[in-house]
């Protein structure tokens, strides 16, 4: 017999399992947006308390991913001073940014497809918010 402290415990490890999964999942390059059955799938083997967990962390992961894309936008603030005679190390490193930049807003976009598909499958069940949790309603 399981105590409740072990099942809080087995029911954690589950949703940081699930959360790991999807957030594998959405750093693959090679994928834009098909994500939904993977996601669809790992979501519905939890329980509601787990999935609610697991799709607040996918939004509060995604807030961190706008937090990265300022920073490096930060950055590249003083690009528009460079020009044809800039010295070449600080090209390759504005270039080096770019791309950075670019994988970090790919990423924010794939964990936020990976809520938003929480969403239109909680809509499509049930027809309202009412089990969403309570940050995710907007």
């Amino acid at each position: 017999m399981m105590t409740k402290r072990k099942q809080a415990i087995s029911d954690g490890g589950r949703a940081l399992s699930a959360l790991r999964q999807i957030k594998a999942f959405t750093r693959k390059p090679e994928l834009d947006c098909g994500c939904s059955s993977v996601v669809g799938e790992v979501l519905a083997s939890l329980e509601p308390s787990e999935r609610a967990s697991v799709v607040g962390e996918l939004f509060s992961s995604a807030i961190r991913q706008r937090t990265k894309v300022a920073t490096l936008l930060e950055l590249l603030r003083e690009f528009d001073e460079l020009g044809p005679a800039t010295d070449i190390g600080e090209l390759e490193e504005a270039a080096m940014i770019f791309e950075d930049l670019a994988e970090q807003a790919r990423l924010g976009s794939q964990l936020l497809r990976a809520f938003t598909f929480n969403r239109r499958d909680l809509r499509g069940a049930h027809g309202s918010l009412a089990t969403l949790p309570l940050g995710a309603r907007r």
